[in-house]
Parts: C-alpha cells; structure tokens; sequence
C-alpha cells in the first residue's frame, strides 16, 4: 500500500512541475485583471466625471430655482441623492481596484520564475526523499511542495473560474450598465462628447435643459442613474470581492487539509483468525 502510494505521488510532483514550468494560464489570468481594472478604472472615472459636474451644477447654482419645475426646489436638494450615491460608488471602486491590484500582485508572485525555481527545487527533493529519506522529513517536505503547487495553481484558477462566471452572467450587465451611466450623464447634463463649452456656457446650457423638463421627469432621471450605480456596485462587489474571499476561504481550508498528507499511513492490523479469542 505505502510503496503504491509513493509512487502516485512521485508521478504527481513530476506532472506538478512540469504543468508549473508550462505557464498553464498566467497568461490568460494577467489578461483578464488588467481588462478588469482597466473597466473598473473607466466606470470610477464616469463616475467622478459626473460628481464634478453635480459638484459644479451644486456649488454655482444651489439656490436657483429650475423655472416651471418649482420656485421652492433648489438644484442643490435635487442633485443631493445621486451626489452622496456617487460618493458611495466611489468608495467602493477604490476597494474594488485595491482588490484587483492585490490579485494582479499576487499573480505575479505565483508566476515569477523564483516561484517556479521554487517549486521545481522542492519537488525534486519531495521525490527523492519518497525513496530514500526518512518518514518524518519525506511527510515534511511533500506537504510543503502540495503547499506550493497549491498556492502556484489556485489563485489562477480561482481566477480563471471568475472570468467564466463574469463571461456568462456578469459581463453583460456590467457593460449595459456602463453604457447606461454614460448616457444618465448625458441626458442630465445635456451634453454630448462633442461639446467644448466652459464652465459657465455648461453650466447656462443645463439650467436651460433642466427649465424644458417638469420635476417628475428630472427626478425619473435621477432615479434612474442611482439605480444604475447600485447595479454596478452589486457586480463589483460579487465578482471582485466575494468571490475572492470565498477564494481565500478555499485556500485557507485547503491548506490545513494538504498539511494532513501522510504517505505512510498506519497498516491496517489484519483482522484474527476464525477460532482464535
């Protein structure tokens, strides 16, 4: 049984070392974390974009009335809701790209070639203390090169498995909703990507759309735009900070479980012969 069991684990380190030295998925997963701060990047910049122009909107014009919609609503209290709703997406898009630069990190490590050298030193030793070491020292050394292949191979894979479940269900809505808050900024604002105007012509220019729009509409508006922040934060949240911590819950328990490898486990004392007591 024990001499079985070496030599499973013996063609389990080569195979280890070589799928470690092959670069299987680094690429892919160096790939999809730059995408995702990249897009992760872009919507914190819509995002401020359209809090500076809430901010100007605000600051400048706070006490002026919007024409038809009603002397007594002031462009300060209407802006309030999607103002603080930005500043609460904001905060969350700086976990979010904290946690993909901590991934990306992390990727790094797991594939820079000290790592593989590591990995390889290790796996060399594991096999041949199979043979020839001692129990304590070969247990020792063949839970540490699991430790490493483990470490090697599941934050790639963890984030391999993630961009499947962005690709099926995610990406999609996150993409919708990115276009949805460009457009929220340009109906709200009355501007388009061709406009040059200062601050005080846009600032004219809103006023004047805002005026052609009664309270319920501009409010709609509103509404609309906050609901579109809240589904971006709920993706954000679920693919880029969830999804690793139940990740890192995985790597925690499969650690202590690899920890526990024994490759000479105790014979099974056979069982008494028919007569004897």
């Amino acid at each position: 049984m024990q001499a079985r069991l070496r030599v499973v684990a013996a063609i389990f380190i080569v195979v280890a070392v070589a799928v470690s030295s092959s670069r299987v998925l680094d690429d892919y997963t160096d790939r999809y974390t730059t995408d995702a701060i990249t897009a992760a990047a872009v919507s914190y910049a819509t995002a401020r974009g359209i809090n500076a122009l809430v901010s100007m909107m605000q600051s400048s014009s706070v006490e002026a009335g919007i024409g038809v919609v009603s002397g007594s609503v002031t462009v300060g209290e209407l802006l309030d809701p999607i103002n603080d709703m930005i500043e609460r997406f904001a905060t969350v898009m700086t976990w979010v790209l904290a946690s993909l630069a901590a991934q990306k990190l992390l990727l790094l490590i797991a594939s820079h070639e000290l790592f593989l050298y590591l990995v390889a030193v290790v796996g060399m030793s594991a096999l041949l203390l199979l043979f020839y070491g001692p129990p304590r020292t070969r247990n020792t050394v063949f839970r540490g090169f699991l430790v490493l292949v483990f470490v090697r191979f599941a934050l790639g894979l963890a984030v391999a498995l993630n961009s499947g479940v962005d690709l099926l269900f995610l990406e999609q809505q996150q993409q919708q909703n990115d276009r949805e808050i460009e457009r929220f900024q340009d109906n709200l604002f009355s501007i388009d990507g061709s406009d040059t105007l200062d601050t005080d012509s846009l600032r004219d220019s809103t006023l004047a759309f805002w005026r052609s729009l009664s309270l319920d509409e501009l409010e709609r508006r509103i509404g609309e735009g906050i609901e579109k922040f809240i589904n971006l934060v709920a993706i954000y949240l679920l693919k880029t900070i969830l999804f690793p911590l139940f990740f890192f819950y995985g790597v925690y328990y499969g650690i202590r479980l690899l920890w526990r490898v024994d490759l000479d486990p105790p014979e099974a004392s056979p069982p008494p012969a028919p007569g004897v007591s």
